[in-house]
């Protein structure tokens, strides 16, 4: 065990990487970030900004899974000192954006930046499951419900924090103000206090191998495929959509941008925060991913069904965002307390980033998704249907895949 937070101080744990989280997910409310770039370069089209969400999960695609091989190996603090230093020069690159008037300069920095963001998301996703699984054997999805915690609570402290940055410094200022503050949070808390205590194989922990050859990995990394599309076709375009919506109301597209936007986000960050400890507790007490998750995705598809149909109307998108929120920020918690449920915690880092190749896929496609479709449809009211679509598949998934695994079980 490396110098860190003790055993005795072990429920400090998932309070610090909710708190890092806070910081992390600075890519929840990169759609904020849109209505800004799309009129600064006069666009018509939502898709090229959008990419930049794509390129951010492409990143994260590659190097969570170097993460969770490191941090099994060597801990978390390399690969969270890798994180702080990605994130601070991804928003450096980014903050050289708008020292161009032209897009075709200016989206090589845009792009590039938001790689580099990917990257150091990459390695921090990667690390802290470690982090927890060898922490918390036992309650496990109440560790990882307080972890996830912060993650879904970001837009309400980071929404305002950009909106007052963008008005008051501009864009350049808000990027590389961002930057220092994660690269600060994470060698401070990360670096320095984490640690994970040794963990010796047992006759409940899976080799990677050994989860390859499990019908439960599939399971999971279809339905975590098919509900992150739908997670990241909303989340990356949520304020063009908010936008969308409110325009065909009295709304000016100026009050949408700078005040509704940000109330958005603060508001249904409180119902994602509280959804993934509500569903987090629920699981450790419902008896495992497999009873909650059908629930949980059936409510999310009913859900964003009848976002789609109001978010016209500035109470009920605020309702119902609130609702579908709640739902959304329950999926990640019960994902990552399944590896440890069903395959144990000595691989925890290395199965998990294997198995989040299916998210990181996702937020690769989900983002340019819903954007293409709103260009070519003029509206992202079929991108939210084919978000409920996923939900209700998945669902479907998960009802008949378990039933399927327990017969394997028997044979």
């Amino acid at each position: 065990m490396n110098f860190g937070l003790s055993e005795k101080r072990k429920n400090l744990y998932p309070a610090t990487v909710a708190f890092l989280l806070v910081f992390a997910m600075v890519s929840l409310i990169w759609s904020q970030f849109y209505p800004y770039i799309i009129e600064r370069y006069s666009m018509n089209e939502i898709s090229p900004v959008v990419l930049s969400a794509s390129l951010i999960g492409l990143g994260m695609l590659i190097f969570q899974l170097v993460a969770g091989f490191l941090a099994d190996r060597f801990g978390p603090k390399p690969t969270v000192a890798i994180s702080g230093l990605a994130y601070l020069l991804g928003m450096y690159i980014i903050s050289m954006v708008f020292s161009y008037a032209e897009w075709e300069i200016a989206k090589l920095f845009w792009y590039l930046g938001s790689f580099v963001v990917g990257i150091g998301a990459g390695f921090f996703v990667g690390t802290y499951p470690v982090v927890i699984a060898r922490w918390f054997p036992e309650n496990i999805g109440k560790a990882f419900g307080i972890s996830i915690f912060g993650q879904n609570i970001s837009p309400l402290f980071i929404s305002p924090l950009v909106a007052f940055l963008i008005i008051n410094h501009g864009l350049q200022t808000t990027f590389i103000v961002l930057g220092f503050i994660i690269f600060a949070t994470f060698y401070v808390v990360g670096v320095l206090f984490w640690c994970v205590p040794e963990a010796s194989k047992s006759e409940t922990d899976s080799s990677l191998g050994d989860a390859l050859k499990d019908t439960r990995f599939w399971i999971l990394f279809t339905v975590m495929f098919s509900t992150a599309t739908a997670w990241f076709l909303i989340l990356m375009n949520v304020a063009t959509i908010v936008l969308e919506g409110l325009s065909r109301d009295s709304f000016s597209p100026e009050y949408i941008s700078n005040h509704f936007i940000p109330l958005f986000l603060s508001i249904t960050a409180i119902g994602s925060a509280f959804g993934s400890l509500f569903w987090g507790a629920f699981n450790d007490r419902a008896g495992g991913p497999f009873k909650v998750l059908p629930i949980l995705y059936a409510v999310a598809g009913v859900m964003i069904f009848v976002f789609a149909i109001t978010y016209s109307d500035a109470l009920l998108v605020l309702v119902f965002g609130i609702l579908v929120y709640f739902c959304l920020g329950g999926e990640p918690t019960v994902h990552f307390t399944a590896v440890p449920t069903f395959f144990g915690k000595k691989f925890t880092g290395r199965i998990t980033a294997l198995l989040n190749t299916s998210v990181m896929t996702s937020s690769i496609i989900g983002p340019y998704l819903g954007s293409l479709i709103r260009d070519a449809t003029t509206s992202y009211l079929s991108a939210l249907y084919l978000a409920a679509f996923l939900h209700f598949f998945a669902t479907a998934v998960v009802l008949f895949g378990a039933k399927y695994a327990k017969e394997v079980e028997k044979c």
